[in-house]
């Protein structure tokens, strides 16, 4: 038996049609209704969900708790359906001396929220930019992902799974606009990304600022640093200029003896306690030399013969 497959929200109130809308006119009122769930079609192990049988009024004599059954169109309603309520449904139509069924397999879904697209790798280099993307989800089931580009007409091929994509973009692709779609049979989500968060052109011209910052900082530390060094060579040329006159004047010594003449026939007796000559000290001011001469002393010895008194 071919049963279709609803696709249904998980969680939502629904309303399966179990027949078609001709079967349900064509009914008379002796017939019997079944409905039952199993969890996969080749169970033998099914659930009874209504058990009707008519003429008795219309009301089922059994109806499964968080169902309910419209006898009008052949249909089951499902309060706030849950995982549980998943599987195959078949129905049995018992008309007279007739049998019908009926099947149909219902899948529940949450729904998919919103997608966040990261940036897992990024790199920038010679005006090129890599970028892997992957895009994520943080509700839904049976998610299947997709990738395209705004102005493309072929899908993007993701790479190492659907859900992530690589781009290699030149300077010219920075301001392209990509896609992520997550999808389900009840539901999808998109989500926009620009590589021109991360390889935009405002990002050179930070760097470019950064530099100019760096150069401009420099030059100002460099005109800190001469004006301190100017500074410092006025203040020691201002103190050399004021000790400059308070230099005292280097002296010079002088040593000279002096003689008595005498005969040059006449040997005085020797005296080894006294000393013929006698020695005259005679201070002499040299000149104030420049501040960068060094102080020299000059001794200068001089011998004066006396005439004989």
């Amino acid at each position: 038996m071919n049963c279709p497959e609803i696709p249904e929200q998980l969680g939502s109130s629904l309303l399966l049609s179990l027949a078609s809308e001709g079967i349900s006119k064509s009914m008379n009122k002796s017939i019997h209704i079944l409905v039952t769930r199993a969890e996969s079609p080749g169970n033998s192990v099914k659930k009874k969900i209504v058990s009707l049988d008519l003429p008795e009024g219309g009301s089922p004599r059994y109806l499964e708790n968080g169902y309910t059954f419209h006898l009008e169109n052949l249909s089951l309603g499902i309060l706030e359906s849950r995982k549980e309520n998943e599987g195959w449904y078949f129905m049995t139509l018992e008309e007279n001396f007739s049998v019908r069924h009926f099947c149909l397999q219902l899948k529940l879904y949450e729904q998919v929220s919103t997608p966040e697209i990261k940036v897992l790798n990024w790199t920038q280099e010679n005006g090129n930019c890599s970028l892997t993307l992957a895009c994520e989800v943080e509700k839904g089931d049976y998610v299947v992902y997709s990738w395209s580009e705004e102005m493309a007409t072929d899908p993007l091929i993701p790479a190492n799974g659907s859900y992530l994509l690589h781009l290699s973009l030149g300077p010219q692709n920075v301001n392209n606009v990509y896609f992520c779609t997550a999808s389900n049979p009840i539901s999808s989500r998109s989500q926009i990304f620009t590589p021109q968060s991360k390889c935009r052109p405002e990002s050179l011209e930070s760097t470019q600022w950064g530099l100019y910052a760096g150069l401009l900082l420099g030059g100002i530390v460099g005109v800190i640093l001469i004006l301190e060094v100017v500074i410092l060579l006025l203040r020691r040329r201002g103190k050399a200029n004021h000790y400059q006159p308070t230099m005292e004047a280097k002296s010079l010594t002088i040593y000279a003896q002096v003689q008595k003449s005498g005969s040059a026939q006449k040997k005085p007796d020797p005296l080894p306690a006294q000393d013929p000559c006698t020695t005259i000290y005679v201070a002499a001011t040299e000149p104030v030399p420049e501040p960068v001469q060094e102080p020299n002393s000059i001794t200068v010895y001089a011998s004066v013969t006396l005439p004989e008194s």
